[in-house]
């Protein structure tokens, strides 16, 4: 899936705000014919020049609209309207092909490039301290410009209504989400100050958590920021992440416990002696519901319990009930197996497993019908990053390693991994 479309109205323009992206490790490609527009194959990125800053304010209206008909919106997950550090352009008809072609998107302007100069204060756009209308591009033969107020240079030519959030709301992120959220109710646009980077990945940030899909428009430090919080919001918001946990091992234990310090994971002892009982499925039901009402993004699921430690004795189990230990284990195993197969096929947002214990990694996969991982990454010395192959979650991430491997912040470690991978896939 494409993650971000830039449209720009030249092509250094495509590409100063494309190769921003690649900061996010994004695989970017520019594109210099908007008539063949298409969305290339393992792109993250795709900028295309529709070369119509010069043209026709109804020709750029039609060159746009173009590429957004050429486009399936289900492969993008955020559109950019490239503009011009200084406004130049059909950037208001340009804004209205977007507005028509998605009515029910709002549309969030941040005309600001700080680290070249360009900012906005009080609806204003300087170029190095100096005012737009004082600088030398405003005298430029093909589009002069008259005025240094933004949304002015935008109503020229756009046939919505835009808002104005100046600097003093948007460095306070009260005031900054109530106005977003007044302002997008009665206007299409909303055009933000910002002076600093710093002001708009507040804005970036803002608009994300208040869960506003808008149409990005900028020269392209606003996208960037923007892309990235949403990014980030994927996966903490929808993505969550099962350790599966049999080891018993004094390593796995010190591991736990640190992991226990940590606020993002949620532990949920299983008693594995319930599992050798005469109604074995209970447990699984008692951890499931555990489970369900979780808001924790990465829950532990283990045999051995961080807050009070008791190490089974499969020895003395087994001669109890006349099996060997092997039989014994193996029954544990199966049903930590049963447990989490359950939940992965309950939960689509579970995005990836970790398991610790050779035996139940492979009582997993058994059970779930997979033929094996492929392996892609090592994570720490001897545990790996893989992707389980066949069977019913086939494609799942999963990591794996012994009970003896790593140190205490294993777990804090693997969590950071997860969630690193994901934002890149």
């Amino acid at each position: 899936m494409v993650k971000t479309l830039l449209i720009a109205d030249d092509s250094t323009g495509a590409n100063a705000s494309a190769i921003l992206l690649k900061q996010l490790n994004f695989q970017t490609i520019s594109l210099i014919d908007y008539q063949h527009a298409q969305l290339m194959e393992g792109y993250d990125a795709i900028a295309i020049s529709t070369d119509s800053r010069a043209i026709s304010s109804h020709e750029a209206y039609q060159r746009v609209s173009h590429v957004l008909s050429r486009l399936n919106p289900a492969d993008i997950l955020i559109f950019n309207k490239r503009i011009d550090s200084t406004l130049r352009g059909n950037i208001g008809s340009e804004l209205n092909a977007f507005k028509d072609n998605f009515p029910k998107k709002k549309i969030a302007i941040v005309p600001a490039f700080p680290n070249s100069g360009r900012i906005c204060r009080n609806g204003l756009v300087y170029v190095n301290d100096v005012l737009l209308e004082k600088t030398d591009v405003a005298k430029d033969p093909k589009m002069p410009i008259s005025t240094s107020d933004a949304k002015q240079l935008f109503l020229k030519q756009f046939k919505g209504r835009i808002a104005n959030i100046y600097l003093e709301a948007v460095r306070s992120k009260e005031r900054l989400q109530k106005k977003i959220a007044d302002f997008f109710e009665y206007h299409d646009a909303i055009l933000f100050d910002a002076e600093t980077n710093q002001d708009i990945e507040q804005i970036a940030e803002s608009l994300v958590l208040a869960g506003i899909d808008v149409i990005t428009v900028d020269p392209g430090v606003f996208t960037y920021y923007y892309t990235k919080e949403r990014q980030v919001h994927r996966v903490v918001r929808e993505e969550r992440y099962l350790f599966l946990v049999g080891s018993v091992t004094d390593t796995t234990y010190k591991q736990l416990r640190f992991a226990s310090t940590d606020p993002d994971f949620h532990i949920i002892p299983i008693d594995a002696t319930a599992f050798l009982g005469e109604q074995p499925l209970e447990e699984v039901k008692r951890v499931q519901g555990i489970v369900n009402n979780s808001t924790s993004l990465f829950l532990i699921l283990t045999t051995t319990d961080p807050y009070n430690r008791q190490v089974l004795d499969l020895f003395a189990i087994a001669k109890q009930r006349q099996e060997t230990v092997d039989v014994v284990s193996k029954t544990i195993n199966h049903y930590l197996s049963v447990l989490l197969d359950t939940l992965l096929q309950q939960h689509a947002n579970i995005n990836g497993v970790f398991s610790s214990g050779g035996d139940t990694t492979l009582s997993f996969l058994s059970h779930s019908e997979s033929c094996g991982i492929e392996l892609i990454q090592e994570v720490l010395p001897l545990c790996v990053y893989g992707k389980i192959v066949s069977g019913r979650h086939h494609g799942l991430s999963i990591i794996t390693k012994g009970g003896m491997i790593g140190n205490d912040s294993a777990y804090p470690f693997i969590k950071e991994f997860f969630q690193e991978v994901s934002r890149h896939e």
